[in-house]
């Protein structure tokens, strides 16, 4: 009978283990699920938040690369040496369009935030988390090739110009009309400039420094569209 008693009290405390450790195994899962939730809604806000400022860089990056595409093009169309057959103003456009310099300044305070905090490792895509880690790498490579070509233009095109160049400030910044006779000596100057063998040769490096603008920067539009897609593809499965 004594037995009989052990072996019953033995079954129910094997029992109440039982129904402890299933306890503690279904709090534990709740837990774990609760947790996985948490990050699953962390990870979506993130990549809401990239997602909006790499849509916005890239339309910001489209602006500037198009206007160094039209910088290029001014560029040709000073070394066709086919002057006297523009009008003044066309001559005006483009030494405005030789000149000027554009740098593409993106939007990085949420990318460096998820970078430097480490909550691209809430980011359960691996190639997308590559995609980003190397995002970096290729902007900083774009943009010191914008950095040489503005920064010759500054230290050489620049300094030419306005030694060998007499510019009208009322003409420029106060939009009066100026005589015909006016026009046509101030053409000449342009024309005259233009012809130098100097500013040729200038225009020559300046081109020769763009050209790795236009290598870098489709790598650059590239990766970032790369990037926003693969965020669309992350966000679609939070939806």
């Amino acid at each position: 009978m004594e037995k009989n008693k052990t072996g019953r009290y033995f079954k129910y405390a094997i029992g109440e283990i039982f129904l402890v450790m299933v306890g503690i195994l279904l709090a534990l899962q709740v837990n774990n699920w609760n947790q996985n939730r948490q990050l699953a809604k962390e990870e979506f806000k993130v990549l809401k938040s990239l997602h909006q400022e790499f849509s916005e860089n890239r339309v910001r990056f489209n602006d500037i690369y198009d206007l160094q595409l039209y910088r290029k093009k001014c560029i040709n169309a000073v070394m066709s040496n086919n002057f006297k057959e523009l009008t003044f103003d066309n001559l005006g456009t483009l030494m405005g369009g030789v000149t000027q310099q554009w740098t593409y300044d993106p939007f990085l305070s949420i990318y460096k935030s998820v970078i430097n905090s480490g909550k691209i490792e809430l980011i359960t895509n691996d190639v997308l988390k590559k995609e980003l880690s190397e995002f970096q790498d290729l902007l900083k490579d774009y943009k010191e090739e914008e950095l040489n070509a503005n920064e010759f233009a500054a230290n050489n095109l620049y300094p030419f110009i306005i030694d060998n160049f007499k510019m009208d400030f009322n003409l420029i910044f106060n939009n009066i009309e100026i005589t015909e006779e006016e026009k046509t000596i101030y053409k000449s100057d342009i024309i005259k400039l233009y012809e130098s063998d100097k500013f040729e040769n200038l225009m020559v490096y300046v081109y020769s420094y763009m050209r790795d603008i236009f290598t870098e920067g489709p790598m650059l539009r590239e990766k970032m569209i790369s990037i926003i897609n693969l965020l669309e593809l992350e966000i679609e499965k939070h939806e």
